[in-house]
């Protein structure tokens, strides 16, 4: 996890392992303070898109707001999406 100035933490979740990071995800998320918010990056693949839909049913679907889904071009490409906690 990286955090972006005081307001926004990023998980790269290409290659790393996945329950592990799903923990790590819900925990900082629990711990954001209502209109922080979290970026997640993760691979293309269908196993690693698979990680955001675990991680929508992990986390209520009243305490964020998607305000972001978008594809990443670079040498390792990405889909990114942004919440914010309610």
């Amino acid at each position: 996890m990286t955090t972006i100035g005081t307001s926004m933490a990023t998980f790269d979740l290409r290659r790393t392992l996945i329950p592990f990071s799903l923990l790590q995800i819900t925990n900082a998320f629990n711990a954001m303070q209502p209109g922080e918010e979290m970026e997640l990056l993760c691979g293309i693949n269908q196993t690693e898109t698979e990680i955001f839909n675990d991680l929508m049913r992990i986390l209520p679907a009243s305490a964020y707001e998607l305000i972001g889904k978008k594809i990443i071009t670079s040498d390792t490409p990405a889909i990114q999406l942004r919440l914010k906690k309610r």
